[in-house]
Parts: structure tokens; C-alpha cells; sequence
């Protein structure tokens, strides 16, 4: 590995944890430990959706629609 190259020096779990993560995102699965780890840095003192909220909120914005009104097309 190229050290000059960024984040080439990660080690390889390293890798493919953000693998993992990356075909979660594609495939649309909520990544609620990512969520978490954000919401602990970043806004400590605003609440934390419960995983259960979290995918909940997740799907709606994928899929639209709120609180049972989906959106459809037919």
C-alpha cells in the first residue's frame, strides 16, 4: 500500500467495515450505528431516534409517504 496515497494506511478491517457500510447504503439499509456515532459527535444534547424510529423514518424518506398515507403510482 501507497502511504502517500489518503487513507491508504487504514488497516484492511478498516476497509471493509466502510465496504459494508457503502453496500448498505446502496441496497437502502439504514445504517443506525453510523446514526448514533453522528448524533453522539456532532448534536450531544438534541434526543436520538430509537432504531425502531430510525428505520421508520428511514423508509419514508426512501419510499415517501407519512404516518400510513403512502404514495403510489397505481
Amino acid at each position: 500500500m501507497d502511504p502517500s496515497i489518503p487513507g491508504m494506511n487504514r488497516p484492511p478491517t478498516a476497509w471493509f467495515t466502510l465496504l459494508a457500510q457503502a453496500m448498505r447504503v446502496m441496497v437502502g439499509l439504514p445504517d443506525y450505528a453510523a446514526y448514533v456515532a453522528h448524533r453522539r459527535q456532532h448534536h450531544p444534547h438534541q434526543p436520538t431516534m430509537s432504531e425502531a424510529e430510525f428505520i421508520q423514518e428511514r423508509q419514508e424518506a426512501r419510499y415517501g409517504g407519512r404516518k400510513g398515507h403512502s404514495v403510489r403510482c397505481c
